[in-house]
């Protein structure tokens, strides 16, 4: 509007590069004052422009008006106050020093937000954790409780997995946390082994959203003689086992 200095225009231009807000801000302030002035203008009547053609066409000379006063023989100047130009120009300033304080504020918070919902999340993971290892020392440490070790057959090592049976109840728990990470294609899955068959007890989760599972429970067996786990392809519980990879005796 003519309201800011060369120096104050420059700057603001270079905010409204700067700041996406701003010049958004700026054109939304622009189109606001277009909108206003074309919603309160006023239609000349018809009869204007009949008026100004019969003027043209007649063919006469537009008369001279003297601008010249009749006291001092020049026109009077009007200034407009120089206060409201500063004041128009201090509204719009503070109103752009806001828009970028408030942005900047607003970034400040979003990053606060998002360090607090990570902090959240870890201290779930933790609690989720802490669950896991209260319940798993609760069924190691249950006097109803038969540890069985499964043998790796390729290395003849009771490494493989270990089986916490519950003689009381006949409830099964697996420890799976040494079983070897398998490709996506692939899955681990239980077996308890009954009238020297095998059945199905299970697909093994060896771990949850990258966090080793410590103790997982699988169907329930009451007269199995041997536990086994092997190697499927990924997808529905298989009727009969693979390639099994550890086996153990009750």
């Amino acid at each position: 509007m003519g309201l800011t200095s060369a120096a104050e225009t420059a700057e603001v231009k270079l905010w409204a590069k700067q700041y996406p807000e701003v010049a958004a801000e700026i054109e939304a302030i622009q189109m606001s004052m277009e909108s206003y002035a074309q919603s309160h203008a006023v239609a000349p009547d018809a009869s204007v422009k009949e008026k100004i053609f019969a003027e043209i066409n007649s063919g006469k000379a537009a008369p001279v008006v003297d601008m010249k006063t009749k006291d001092n023989g020049t026109a009077k100047v009007y200034p407009v106050s120089s206060f409201w130009k500063y004041a128009a120009a201090a509204s719009i300033i503070l109103l752009l020093v806001s828009l970028i304080f408030n942005y900047t504020l607003y970034n400040k918070y979003q990053t606060t937000n998002d360090t607090l919902q990570v902090a959240q999340a870890d201290l779930k993971e933790q609690k989720d954790l802490m669950t896991d290892i209260s319940k798993a020392m609760e069924v190691m440490g249950n006097m109803d409780a038969r540890p069985i070790s499964l043998v790796n057959p390729d290395t003849a090592k009771n490494d493989a997995a270990r089986i916490y049976w519950m003689k009381n109840s006949g409830d099964i728990f697996v420890d799976p946390s040494n079983l070897p990470k398998l490709p996506t294609s692939k899955q681990y899955q239980f077996w308890a082994i009954i009238d020297g068959k095998p059945v199905n007890g299970g697909i093994i989760t060896r771990e949850v959203n990258g966090r080793i599972v410590h103790l997982q429970q699988m169907k329930t067996f009451g007269n199995a003689q041997a536990f086994a786990i092997s190697v499927e392809d990924a997808g529905p519980e298989k009727p009969v086992p693979t390639e099994v990879k550890a086996m153990g005796k009750i």
